[in-house]
């Protein structure tokens, strides 16, 4: 279970809720359940769950099994989450949708997507008004979101470009589209180190005295219009030793 959790932390940027190390309970943003195993392999769930009290535990084989299998699933529930994207948007799965359309759709994809297990897939007005004030504020994760959305996109472009006609509007179908999501699920970890590293000089802006300590109030008191806002409740915090 630990190698699996690590594997999916480090290469995919999840921490999927029922693979966690033994004592650690997630209880944060962008945290993914593993009920796709339950709802799509109940088997492979159900091993899981009796691996944490097996003396025995995973051979290596049964480690890269279950992770390639775990994988699949998890870029197959991209192309879900791209229809309920679609949706949000106002589209229809069948429809092709101009360049632009495409954009709006992707960065509401990356959205659901990192909100994992909290995301909302059926309120399309809250969506809509989410995003739009995002846009407003043009904070530094938003404008990250944006240029990796974009980098895929410019990405399938490229590589397909012999087969695009200059003198017709690009038009992308669903298919096309779940090519970039199941691209960009792959991708999404390396992606999130720059993220990770943008938060870690957020909190260092919060440490004035320079100590490596950020007060708890200053923790949690963040304005909607900064770049990041910090919700690990303090139980979490502590048991991961990250509160005094």
């Amino acid at each position: 279970r630990h190698m699996i959790h690590n594997y999916f932390a480090s290469q995919h940027g999840l921490l999927i809720r029922g693979l966690e190390p033994h004592g650690m309970q997630l209880n944060m943003t962008g945290v993914h359940d593993a009920d796709i195993l339950v709802e799509k392999m109940p088997e492979l769930a159900d091993v899981l769950s009796k691996v944490r009290h097996s003396v025995r535990g995973f051979s290596f084989t049964d480690v890269v099994l279950t992770t390639a299998t775990l994988e699949k699933l998890i870029l197959d529930e991209s192309t879900e989450l791209l229809s309920a994207a679609y949706m949000l948007n106002g589209h229809e799965i069948y429809q092709s949708i101009s360049r632009m359309e495409l954009q709006e759709v992707l960065i509401s994809y990356l959205i659901i997507f990192e909100s994992g297990s909290k995301a909302n897939l059926t309120n399309a007005a809250g969506h809509q008004l989410m995003k739009q004030r995002s846009k407003k504020t043009n904070s530094q994760s938003w404008s990250t979101l944006v240029e990796f959305e974009e980098d895929a996109l410019n990405t399938v472009n490229f590589l397909q470009h012999d087969t695009i006609n200059p003198f017709v509007p690009v038009v992308y179908s669903f298919q096309v589209a779940s090519q970039i999501v199941r691209s960009m699920a792959r991708t999404y970890g390396q992606w999130q180190n720059s993220e990770c590293r943008q938060m870690a000089a957020e909190l260092r802006g919060l440490d004035l005295m320079g100590s490596g300590r950020v007060p708890i109030d200053k923790f949690y008191s963040q304005p909607t219009s900064a770049d990041y806002v910090f919700t690990e409740s303090t139980e979490y915090l502590r048991q991961i030793g990250a509160l005094d």
